[in-house]
């Protein structure tokens, strides 16, 4: 499969610290990646940076087939779902689509028709009309999901989507994203739900420190570590303690 997202030699400081330092990484189309890391470890200044929300110090980007500094097409092919949503509650669902929709220029025929699609899929269409703010976390969650699929994007970068929710919340997130990769979209998931990745991730890559200590598959990783029959939590913690 062709790569859909690189970066080499990506390297980030705020001041003497050292966040990310000097990785490399590729994201194969289609891929559903895992992301991991203890707090600290670099996860979410990498997001940023392959997102374009800020620069790196050193090292290329590209994503899409775009380099970072072609911020616009990078966005018209990315959806992204941060750990911190923000919300403007007093909007309905519909209203709340249709604002983001309205961003990306899109015509009300065109408009119309996706936000009806993406609220059957997230499951929202029998609250269409209710104000966010009566929303539960978990049906918040679907809908920033749907807010970031509004304009069909190839990538769909999530930190932490399931984070705070009961059982079948995060159960209800991750059949959406199994199928929404399904249909082709690659997906780059960051999460300190272990089980959720490896139900998930075709590839999972394990950051410390600012630098990648590991990626493969579960297996690979399993023969990396020698815990042959390891989960990947003894996996996470083997590696992110011995450093």
């Amino acid at each position: 499969m062709s790569e859909i997202i690189t970066a080499k030699n990506l390297t980030k400081s705020y001041g003497d610290r050292v966040a990310v330092d000097h990785i490399d990484l590729t994201v194969a189309a289609g891929e559903f990646y895992g992301f991991l890391g203890p707090n600290g470890a670099g996860k979410t200044t990498t997001i940023r940076m392959l997102t374009g929300i800020i620069e790196p110090d050193e090292g290329d980007v590209s994503v899409g087939g775009y380099p970072s500094n072609d911020k616009g097409s990078i966005a018209s092919v990315i959806g992204v779902v941060p750990e911190g949503r923000g919300f403007y509650e007093w909007m309905t669902a519909v209203e709340y689509l249709e604002f983001f929709a309205d961003l990306y220029g899109m015509n009300p025929d065109e408009k119309k028709k996706r936000i009806d699609s993406l609220l059957e899929k997230v499951g929202l269409d029998a609250r269409r009309n209710s104000r966010v703010g009566t929303y539960s976390r978990g049906m918040k969650q679907r809908l920033a999901l749907a807010r970031a699929l509004v304009h069909q994007p190839k990538i769909l970068f999530l930190d932490e989507p399931t984070l705070g929710l009961d059982p079948q919340g995060q159960e209800d997130i991750q059949r959406l994203l199994k199928d929404l990769n399904k249909e082709g979209i690659t997906v780059f998931l960051s999460s300190h739900l272990l089980n959720e990745v490896s139900n998930l991730c075709s590839r999972i890559v394990i950051l410390h420190g600012g630098r990648i200590v590991a990626n493969g598959t579960l297996e690979q990783l399993r023969a990396k570590t020698s815990l042959q029959s390891g989960s990947l939590t003894d996996i996470f913690l083997h590696l992110t303690r011995t450093l």
